[in-house]
């Protein structure tokens, strides 16, 4: 029986990076998806991207924890994929070919399978010194490892399907297997997808072909799957970047059972007789642990806002961009006090990224549109942040230029759009002293000698023989030598984990130290008995079921915002889909007090049945739901509330408070007031785990 078609690729690093910011451990990952190599999936992205500089800037040894990662997978025979950025590797600058030779050899003595080589905006030159390392690779030391060539795409004036094709030719030329077509910010047009893998198996044969779109705007789907079609049409193979549904959606990528629907479902029959064949099982298996991690860093996962995401959508924004501000000492602090002092209040999170992303459109065009993917993407929404400040001062938009506009207008990144405002970019020029535009030299063509520098250094610092790792980490790493020597001594501080909210963790949480009770702690009349949040917690199911449900409730928010088209013969699903989250949701609600009562909750054992504790219970319980919801974006919940209940039933308690102030006033006809509130009774609470 043949093989299907379609592939599906977990890119875990992806999820890892784009919800998480890189911060869990290599171990924390490992041990929150055991089952990843029995999922079925083609391959699991491994490395790349900020897996290298971040294990670093988490006061990890980066080596340690790249090789734990790809050892584990390739003793599990797991094939693995890597993004790196052609000559500037895992960083920002290009380095000598000798960097870019051993930092790949290295890779491939670890297990690594294959690097997706990719340039922003698709400069092949940047691309030469990876091809030829992993050659050398395969060819001289018998590694099993290629280089995919990667064409960056996205709804963009700069990308057509000409010059992608034209990427497509340099790339095979320059000796890699197989087209990766990579969106960061996952801003697609469904029938550009469809027209270039077409165009692409018609000129390049049985070459493979790798669709990469994030879910950021919700546009993920519908493109994949107009690249399915036009491969299958053409009887070609086809692999998508999925996630693991427990790390789907919001900035990372599509839900791989959603897809499996998607494909399964299809009204042609050629295109759902090549659904992939996954093991369920082994996916659910991981789901509760994969949750936890999520649940445990979800401060790092930007929250959902429809009015800030359409800003961002404008400029095609990778999910989060605006989050690298953060990192610049006192940038978010002088952009608020400016915008206070224009606007008469002080401006929230939100309200500063949403101006950044308007000066962000306002300076598009005159940088020529760069594809917003690294560093691009870092590069234009911080100049957009400085543009915002000088607009804020009075003066031109233009005013100051930041170091990486001046180099990426002068060539120093390589490509430059012809579409780059001429004016600005003399600017740029005369700002670093150059007559003209720097041609780019490639790695290829670079004089070595940064491995021997970064041996003296840390030869200087105290290491006698370092070896091949440590001079790589010290000549690409910003804390280099210093970094080096801390984890050589043994005195680095790797990072721990953060803790979790009082209510997930009962040994820090008690009755008498709730933070979530609110104006209710002094209105309750005393001898009123409750419970631990912790307790309420693990009543509605604990981190498992409630990051389901926080997810579910962003997806239902989603498809109400217009986000995530259907492909066509498929629209029926969203209504479908909309009725079974619906379902499910109100399902959860409706259980809670019987699920509360089962778990012998005070305000629902025996004993403590009275109104008033039930309604103080509730009011607690909904403090919980709010808290883990409302984290996913806010007025989540009420929206939630609102999709199942109606407008304006967002409670699960009725009148409580009021209740509450009558009781302390009218004791004597508390029984009265209640007796008219509707009745709390849900039904017996569905068993989750099956």
């Amino acid at each position: 029986m043949r093989k299907p078609l379609i592939r599906f690729n977990e890119v875990y690093r992806d999820a890892i990076q784009s919800l998480m910011g890189t911060n869990p451990s290599a171990q924390e990952m490992l041990d929150a998806h055991q089952n990843a190599h029995l999922s079925g999936v083609a391959s699991i992205q491994t490395g790349g991207g900020t897996f290298f500089d971040s294990f670093a800037l988490k006061g990890r040894n980066e080596w340690e924890e790249a090789e734990k990662l790809i050892s584990h997978f390739a003793e599990k025979v797991v094939y693995q994929t890597a993004l790196i950025r052609g000559d500037f590797l895992l960083g920002f600058k290009p380095y000598p070919f000798e960097v870019v030779d051993a930092f790949v050899r290295e890779y491939a003595r670890m297990g690594m399978n294959k690097l997706l080589n990719f340039h922003g905006l698709n400069d092949t030159r940047v691309l030469a010194g990876v091809a030829e390392a992993v050659h050398r690779a395969r060819e001289e030391e018998g590694h099993d490892i290629v280089a995919q060539g990667t064409i960056c795409i996205e709804a963009n004036r700069n990308v057509t399907i000409d010059n992608c094709l034209k990427t497509a030719q340099e790339l095979d030329a320059l000796g890699h297997e197989g087209f990766y077509l990579k969106s960061a910010s996952g801003r697609l047009d469904p029938d550009f997808v469809y027209n270039l893998v077409g165009r692409l198996i018609d000129t390049f044969g049985k070459q493979p072909i790798d669709l990469h779109a994030h879910s950021t705007y919700g546009d993920a789907p519908v493109c994949l799957m107009a690249g399915v079609e036009a491969a299958i049409e053409n009887d070609h193979g086809i692999g998508l970047d999925l996630q693991h549904p427990a790390l789907s959606g919001s900035t990372a990528h599509p839900n791989m059972l959603r897809m499996h629907s998607l494909i399964k479902d299809h009204p042609n029959k050629a295109v759902s007789d090549n659904v992939p064949d996954l093991d369920f099982e082994a996916i659910k298996a991981d789901a509760a642990s994969l949750q936890r991690l999520r649940f445990q860093y979800r401060d790092y996962e930007s929250a959902y806002d429809h009015e800030l995401l359409e800003r961002m959508r404008a400029v095609r924004a990778p999910g989060g961009a605006t989050s690298t501000l953060k990192s610049i000492p006192g940038l978010v602090e002088n952009l608020s006090i400016l915008m206070e002092q224009k606007n008469g209040e002080k401006p929230s999170w939100n309200d500063i990224q949403i101006a950044v992303y308007e000066t962000q459109a306002k300076i598009d065009d005159a940088l020529g549109q760069p594809t917003q993917v690294t560093p691009y993407a870092f590069n234009t929404t911080l100049q957009a942040a400085m543009s915002l400040v000088q607009e804020l001062q009075g003066k031109e938009i233009f005013d100051v230029l930041i170091e990486q506009s001046q180099k990426y207008m002068a060539g120093g990144f390589g490509h430059v759009p012809e579409s780059v405002d001429p004016e600005l970019q003399a600017k740029a020029l005369e700002e670093l002293g150059l007559d003209a535009v720097e041609d780019y030299v490639p790695s290829l063509d670079r004089p070595d000698g940064e491995l021997a520098e970064a041996e003296q250094r840390l030869m200087d610092a105290g290491i006698d023989e370092p070896d091949l790792r440590q001079k790589l980490s010290a000549a690409v790493l910003k804390s280099g030598a210093d970094h080096v020597v801390k984890c050589a001594r043994g005195e680095n501080t790797p990072q721990t984990p953060p803790q979790m909210p009082d209510y997930a963790s009962p040994t820090r949480n008690s009755a008498s130290n709730s933070k979530l009770a609110g104006s209710w702690a002094k209105s309750v009349p005393k001898g009123i008995q409750h419970d631990t949040d912790s307790r309420i917690f693990e009543a509605l199911g604990g981190i498992e079921r409630l990051e389901h449900i926080s997810q579910i409730a962003l997806f239902l928010k989603q498809l109400d915002d217009g986000l995530n088209p259907f492909p066509e013969g498929l629209e029926w699903k969203q209504k479908d889909w909309h009725q079974k989250l619906t379902g499910e949701l109100t399902e959860f609600i409706n259980a809670i007090p019987a699920q509360l009562a089962q778990a012998k909750v005070k305000g629902y054992r025996p004993g403590f049945e009275t109104i008033l504790s039930q309604q103080w219970t509730l009011h607690k319980t909904e403090e919980i739901l709010r808290d883990v919801i409302d984290h996913r974006g806010p007025g989540l919940f009420n929206h939630m509330m609102e999709a199942i209940r109606g407008p304006g039933q967002v409670h699960l308690y009725r009148n409580a408070q009021q209740g509450v102030t009558k009781l302390a006033n009218q004791r004597g006809h508390w029984k009265a007031f209640f007796a008219e509130q509707a009745p709390l009774a849900g039904p017996t609470p569905p068993d989750f785990r099956k």
